[in-house]
């Protein structure tokens, strides 16, 4: 079955070098014919595409707020950011929503494919900058213990692990065997310990702490 990957970025160059790779792969079945919100809300309500493949940095196209209604008009639907925004405050913004993945246009094809295939499974997916910055931003706060996995509780540890390994708040109830409330509730009190703010930070924290594979 085909990975349906809906393409919204509205640089003609981009987008032409996106799709050129893309419709190589033959599990890959792209759907690029959106130039508005109105567009990319069409395509999730019709086809409910496994990826997003998104520039949300261009102007008068697709918001940071529109992202978040992704998630309501499509659940399922991930969301990889591709972005030129090299602003540090702008790609800390565009995490807040819970993206999937975030890679900048300068990366290699292999990795952008591999990004795509990546974010399908529901895994997350970064490339070096982001990274770097979100560590960086840890490092400066001169709290490395923080990182340490031993201040949470087992059962905290395993909702980190599932939480970073892509697996959504209903999913882990049901594989902890508890309640919504409950996975919601060690959630919030680990961001809380860790002084964390949003799940791609959490994410970065599991990755640091040795508590997933990178």
């Amino acid at each position: 079955m085909s990975i349906k990957v809906a393409l919204a970025d509205k640089q003609a160059l981009t987008k032409v070098g996106l799709r050129s790779f893309i419709k190589e792969k033959k599990d890959l079945a792209l759907y690029d014919d959106i130039d508005s919100m109105d567009d990319l809300r069409k395509i999730l309500h019709q086809e409910h595409p496994q990826v997003l493949l998104v520039d949300y940095n261009l102007s008068n196209f697709i918001s940071i707020n529109d992202l978040k209604e992704v998630f309501k008009i499509s659940p399922e639907t991930k969301i990889l950011v591709i972005s030129s925004d090299n602003d540090n405050a702008s790609i800390f913004e565009a995490l807040e929503p819970g993206i999937n993945g975030f890679v900048t246009k300068e990366c290699s094809q292999q990795e952008i494919v591999a990004a795509i295939y990546a974010t399908a499974k529901g895994e997350k997916f970064f490339c070096n900058k982001v990274l770097e910055l979100i560590l960086d931003k840890h490092l400066q706060k001169d709290d490395q213990d923080k990182f340490l996995p031993t201040e949470l509780s087992r059962r905290e540890i395993e909702v980190v692990q599932l939480t970073a390994s892509g697996l959504n708040a209903r999913q882990i109830a049901e594989k902890l065997s508890l309640s919504h409330h409950t996975v919601y509730t060690h959630r919030k009190n680990v961001m809380k310990k860790l002084a964390l703010g949003s799940v791609s930070e959490l994410t970065l924290y599991a990755v640091k702490s040795g508590l997933i594979n990178a």
